[in-house]
């Protein structure tokens, strides 16, 4: 058999393979280095393929563009007409503003910007910055964050009427195309593409070619703001806002209206965070959405008491058992170490075999003069009370990405990762799902118990979550292990179940215990007076 010759024609160019691979080597080494010293905290990351893979709708923006990794996707462009009125509605509130010194004001910030991402971003400067200033208008407009804007002589019309108007106007506008980002007579190509929008917007009014306002406030919208892959720096919102309001002292004014409008997004949830003490710093919209769900103090000592308590009674328990049954020394200390068994289990149970070991569910009800957030879970005397957790089809999208959030930023820790994480062995099977929701603490509009199930298993897929971390809910495994190990709990609660559960059971099986203290005493008092 005939080798193949080999031609040296096809040798690489080592000398000219070097330069390309320094000029790499440097480039990546400098992104690396904005990133460190841009923020060494909270990156916006992509989802990695295989946990995409799992649910890839709960991950991408199905309506709405924010940020770069999915900037000029074709599903997403309707929405690039929103943004664009957005910005023509801050520029007739600020006449005195040029697009010329605020695009200035960003381009400052671009390295910086760059390095809160952890993908390369293919996007040249020019259009990078456009992208920046579109959708920081667009989150000051709809996010209420231009409320506090001092009015000007085109201001003095409400935001609500003019949005509503220029939206009409846009209604069958077909996406503008990417500007050329190019300077000609003197005008910037945002001024030009601006202007050609102004014109069409008014052609199409003049035609009446618009079929009614444009419903881009929906869940789809709202939650797309929330996606770990859709975010901006909320620096760069904040710069835009203070340029054209000239008042470094707005800040807490846009802070607390986007903090309003998180309120709105979470109203169905419980929060600690009130008006009083609303966030004044995060990164970004999921950081925000992150900062109201925490929960609101730890749980550590309640449960660390309630479970020592536990292992106290039955060390006691178990020495006087086998003092009394006269039971072999050796398998005595071996019984003795039930506390350290505790301590070695550090995963939940199923909430039907809590229940069967004699625990009880409840829904903890919101007190407005001491509020909990959601993940303020409590649990006393064998009383497990669990705030009220509403679920719908975008529940897996909103922990999803908060879960890939706590992933990706561990310095903001993994308390939406433990609550996951503890109901999805809560709920394992349907029979779970209808236990809790017998009690008020998981309200779902899922087809069946079993679709609830599955979604809290799926959400538990690929987490990497350690089991003997100092996670807030450590206290409450050992707490909950504690009162399902107790024999007596269990004595009482297969009782309870089996012969009070029903009260004519109940009634029958006093009854039967009152005829045999009867018939027990009876023959005491005969055998005494046989006695006599």
């Amino acid at each position: 058999m005939a080798t193949e010759q080999y031609d040296s024609s096809d040798d690489v160019d080592i000398d000219e393979l070097v330069i390309f691979m320094g000029a790499d080597l440097n480039r990546h080494m400098s992104q690396a280095k904005d990133r460190a010293n841009g923020n060494r905290c909270c990156l916006i990351c992509k989802i990695v393929h295989r946990i995409r893979l799992t649910d890839c709708n709960a991950y991408e923006p199905s309506v709405l563009s924010i940020g770069p990794y999915h900037h000029s996707e074709l599903p997403l462009l309707a929405m690039e007409t929103e943004k664009w009125i957005c910005l023509d509605y801050i520029l007739k509130l600020n006449h005195e503003f040029s697009l010329q010194e605020c695009l200035s004001l960003i381009s400052r910030l671009e390295k910086e910007t760059r390095g809160y991402y952890t993908e390369e971003i293919n996007i040249d400067s020019r259009a990078f910055l456009q992208m920046l200033l579109l959708d920081s208008c667009f989150i000051l407009v709809y996010l209420g964050g231009m409320n506090a804007q001092g009015s000007s002589s085109d201001g003095k019309q409400s935001k609500e009427n003019i949005i509503h108007e220029r939206t009409k106007e846009a209604m069958d506008l077909s996406h503008m195309d990417a500007i050329c980002c190019q300077s000609v007579s003197g005008h910037s190509a945002v001024d030009i593409e601006l202007n050609q929008f102004g014109k069409e917007t008014e052609d199409s009014h003049n035609q009446g070619n618009y079929g009614g306002a444009v419903e881009w406030y929906n869940s789809s919208a709202v939650y797309d703001l929330l996606l770990l892959e859709n975010q901006i720096p909320f620096f760069i919102v904040n710069t835009v806002h203070q340029f054209f309001s000239r008042n470094v002292t707005t800040t807490s004014l846009l802070t607390n209206s986007i903090s309003e409008f998180m309120e709105g997004i979470l109203c169905h949830f419980p929060k600690v965070l009130t008006e009083a003490n609303r966030p004044k710093d995060f990164y970004h919209l999921l950081h925000l959405c992150h900062k109201y769900l925490k929960p609101s103090h730890k749980l550590d000592d309640e449960h660390h008491r309630y479970a020592s308590n536990f292992q106290c009674f039955h060390f006691i328990f178990d020495i006087s058992r086998k003092i009394f049954t006269f039971g072999q020394e050796q398998d005595m200390f071996h019984k003795l170490d039930w506390s350290n068994s505790v301590q070695k289990f550090n995963r939940w149970r199923r909430a039907v075999d809590y229940h069967e070991a004699g625990m009880q569910f409840k829904k903890r009800e919101f007190d407005e003069a001491k509020p909990h957030s959601l993940l303020d879970i409590r649990f006393r005397n064998g009383l497990m009370e669990i705030p009220c957790l509403p679920i719908d089809d975008k529940s897996s999208l909103l922990f999803r990405n908060l879960v890939a959030f706590e992933q990706t930023c561990p310095q903001v820790g993994d308390d939406i990762t433990a609550y996951v994480v503890l109901l999805s062995q809560l709920t394992s099977t349907a029979a779970d799902v209808t236990l809790l929701a017998q009690k008020g603490i998981i309200v779902h509009q899922m087809e069946s118990d079993e679709d609830v199930s599955t979604l809290f298993t799926k959400l538990f897929e690929y987490v990497v979550f350690n089991f003997d971390g100092e996670h807030y809910l450590k206290s409450l495994c050992y707490a909950m292990e504690a009162h399902y190990k107790s024999r007596i709990n269990r004595w009482m609660a297969w009782l309870w179940h089996n012969h009070f559960s029903n009260p004519w059971v109940g009634f029958a099986a006093i009854a039967s215990a009152f005829i045999v203290l009867c018939s027990i005493m009876q023959t005491v008092i005969a055998f005494l007076s046989y006695m006599e």
